[in-house]
């Protein structure tokens, strides 16, 4: 990898396929949080290519939501609705081989798929936010190249929609559109734990303004949508403390791979005996039902 080599400036390109995008030497906010479980998982992940693995139907649903309401002019080029094959017989496997001949590239999807990520766009679209798409400059999927201005090391970003500094947001503003099984405060914020959706507002958020040169970095938003019935959506604002434990976490895990890529050492876990506890939330319950 060709880690610590300057690039002239930061760079936006816009309309770059999704291949051309991930085999790009830059590093991602995905490899950054390989990084920050442990220096062997990048390692793995990212250098050997140890554990490439096919995409789950929950990602393909994500990213067939993605393209219906933010390109949906891409969807004939990306995706192909498969017809319902009676697999069991030699003529129905034929059919799904000359069918996976002809899409090859495309992710499969059915008709139903389709249909609930239409209702999703559509929802989607009622929220504020969308107006402020739909009035502002913005682009959606534009890559974005930089070189981190502590450690030097050459990132790449790529916001699922971004509008450029304007009278409105004389900083710009991120939007990041995420599907998940329950979308109340509660239940995403632990999502917002459990992948890591901080550090990657704190990268892009830095990506932004380095390219942009603006005087701060934009706000980042989060356009949350269901993805089964009744597919409802919510939009929050990354707030200012969501915003500084994605900072910590981010600085770190850039810290751990410049020293990483600079010694070539890769560690696993720690293997000192330590104690385990269970959440905190556990301990609480156990402690309030003691005392009722």
């Amino acid at each position: 990898m060709n880690a610590f080599t300057q690039v002239p400036s930061a760079q936006l390109i816009e309309k770059m396929s999704n291949d051309e995008y991930h085999a790009r030497e830059e590093f991602s906010s995905s490899q950054l949080k390989d990084m920050l479980r442990s220096g062997a998982h990048f390692y793995s992940n990212n250098i050997l290519k140890e554990s490439q693995k096919e995409a789950s139907t929950a990602m393909s649903f994500g990213t067939l939501v993605h393209t219906m309401f933010l390109e949906p002019e891409q969807f004939e080029h990306e995706f192909a609705i498969a017809p319902k094959f009676n697999r069991r017989s030699k003529e129905g496997k034929a059919e799904v081989e000359a069918w996976e001949i002809t899409n090859a590239g495309k992710l499969p999807v059915t008709d139903e798929d389709v249909a609930h990520a239409q209702r999703i766009a559509e929802n989607l679209k009622t929220l504020s936010s969308y107006a402020d798409m739909q009035n502002d400059y913005g682009m959606a999927e534009a890559s974005i190249f930089f070189v981190d201005p502590i450690f030097g090391l050459n990132l790449r970003i790529r916001p699922d929609w971004h509008i450029a500094p304007c009278k409105k947001f004389p900083n710009g503003l991120i939007l990041d559109l995420k599907t998940t099984t329950d979308a109340r405060p509660h239940a995403f914020s632990k999502k917002c734990s459990d992948f890591g959706y901080d550090l990657s507002a704190s990268m892009y958020r830095e990506g932004f303004q380095e390219y942009y040169q603006t005087e701060e970095k934009p706000p980042f938003i989060l356009l949350v949508a269901e993805s089964s019935a009744p597919f409802n959506v919510k939009q929050y604002k990354a707030s200012d403390l969501f915003l500084s434990v994605g900072d910590a976490r981010y600085n770190k895990s850039k810290a751990l791979l410049a020293e990483s890529l600079l010694i070539d050492e890769w560690d696993g876990y720690s293997t000192d005996l330590e104690e385990i506890f269970l959440p905190s939330y556990m301990t609480k319950q156990a402690l309030e039902n003691d005392f009722n």
